[in-house]
């Protein structure tokens, strides 16, 4: 006999959410992610001076708001046709490498690993990971908090930072302030060293499989680091098989060359094999959300009339259904790194897809690349030229890709008059806990719920590792697709 199983709130997460799950023979049978609450930025822009976007978007979300200013500076760039200099790529390129490496530190500590500092797992794990009173927890809540400084140096202020501009970036930095970053960068370095890795970060990169991490933890004090504790705990409990997700990749690639180089992150589509990215082969599916239009598949852009309606009956979210050549996809970390083509998330996703341990993993993976990389772009700045070219504000259309913390993030634009005309954000979560689409596909996350066995003795530790596992974010996610607003 089946019963349904609702978390409403679902805790330690950004944002609205609510699970809803239906078991049966001790399994999750189906699965709905729910995004509960509507905020509705895009309609907020309508009508506004384009330079606006900037402005508000960065305000969508406290974690990841330089994210959306990049994004809509990277657009806004487009329409106006303004390069901006190389200082002001590298420094855009940092602010948002910090707030990734911020937000993937803090989802290990603050987000996941508290769920593994109790019961069915070793008491060891309380000590070290344990809200507020855990070894490792505290220390990490005073490396971030450093490393906050430097987006205080070349952000001016974190959240909300309007620093990035289609122009570069409005805040220079001086000989002095590189120094004092390099300082800051140092000290998180050996932070990862000592405490997260245990090895020195580029004995970590080395790392190219599996295996090759297995062999890793023979060394004791790579074991005992908080990662060879995570992935221990991981490999003996299953995470290698939890949470599997639908194995098609996703990413729109970025942190721009400074120097017309190929971009750290690259872009593409994977499905078992590579694909060129096709931004028109996106679109998003509203069967299931909490709007109604003349059409329930909507092209990126389109500015088709979309209305607000709650009392739809078959719907159950305010995320809408983004799809990729009709099928769903999985963005994130594990998607950037696949898509990059690096060898050890490859190793992963050849083992056993993306699931809670792969997913974990590579954004710690990735924390490490961009740490690495920060200060290569710390090097490559040179104070006595120009970061910002003014840009001239002019009509037409555009969109841009960036790498938010959780996964790919998309802005649209179109310019009328001097005017912003319609605005269109496609955030991570919305692609990762979108809602069921048109032809009843779900989304990522409610495929990888479906199958898994619940325990209520453990208090359903299963469905937290798998849905904290995506990092989602519902504050961003639940956006109307276009201005115009009616109740119906």
């Amino acid at each position: 006999m089946e019963k349904t199983i609702t978390f409403s709130p679902f805790t330690r997460v950004e944002g609205d959410l609510k699970i809803e799950l239906q078991v049966g023979n001790g399994r999750v049978s189906k699965a709905l992610t729910c995004g509960t609450l509507y905020r509705g930025f895009e309609d907020i822009l309508r009508g506004r001076s384009p330079l606006d976007a900037i402005v508000i978007t960065c305000r969508i979300c406290g974690q990841c708001g330089a994210s959306h200013s990049a994004a809509a500076s990277a657009a806004l760039g487009k329409v106006f046709g303004t390069v901006p200099p190389p200082n002001g790529v590298l420094c855009a390129n940092i602010i948002q490498a910090v707030e990734m490496v911020l937000n993937h530190l803090t989802h290990f500590y603050l987000s996941f690993a508290v769920d593994i500092a109790g019961p069915p797992y070793d008491v060891s794990l309380t000590n070290r990971f344990a809200s507020i009173k855990g070894i490792s927890f505290r220390s990490t809540i005073s490396a971030r908090s450093r490393l906050l400084a430097l987006l205080g140096i070349f952000a001016g202020k974190w959240p909300n930072t309007l620093a990035i501009q289609p122009g570069g970036v409005t805040k220079p930095i001086s000989a002095a302030e590189l120094a004092k970053a390099d300082s800051i960068l140092a000290e998180f370095i050996r932070f990862l060293e000592e405490q997260v890795f245990g090895c020195n970060l580029a004995d970590w990169l080395s790392l190219k499989s599996l295996s090759d991490v297995e062999a890793w933890l023979s060394d004791n004090k790579h074991a005992n680091s908080d990662i060879g504790v995570f992935i221990h705990t991981s490999l003996k409990h299953g995470f290698l098989n939890l949470g599997r997700g639908p194995g098609r990749f996703l990413s729109g690639g970025e942190l721009s060359s400074h120097n017309g180089g190929a971009p750290f992150f690259n872009s593409g589509y994977y499905d078992g094999s590579l694909h060129l990215l096709n931004e028109t082969q996106i679109t998003e599916h509203i069967t299931y959300s909490w709007y109604e239009s003349d059409s329930n598949e909507i092209p990126s852009l389109q500015k088709s009339r979309v209305y607000v309606k709650p009392s739809k009956e078959v719907a159950y979210s305010w995320c809408k259904a983004p799809r990729y050549a009709g099928k769903s996809a999985e963005v994130g970390p594990i998607a950037r790194m696949v898509i990059n083509g690096d060898h050890l998330a490859l190793d992963l996703v050849k083992i056993a897809g993306s699931n809670v341990f792969s997913r974990v993993l590579t954004r710690l993976h990735e924390m490490v690349k961009l740490t690495v990389q920060i200060r290569e772009w710390l090097y490559s700045i040179e104070p006595d030229k120009p970061f910002y070219v003014r840009e001239e504000v002019s009509d037409g259309s555009a969109f841009a890709f960036v790498p938010a913390p959780r996964g790919m993030l998309g802005h649209w634009v179109d310019i009328e008059n001097g005017r912003i005309n319609h605005y269109e954000i496609i955030t991570p979560t919305c692609w990762n806990f979108s809602p069921r689409d048109s032809s009843g596909q779900p989304g990522p996350a409610e495929e990888a719920l479906v199958g898994t066995e619940v325990d209520e003795g453990t208090h359903y530790k299963s469905i937290a590792h798998i849905v904290r596992s995506f990092d989602p974010c519902l504050f961003c996610s639940v956006h109307l697709l276009d201005h115009t607003i009616k109740l119906l």
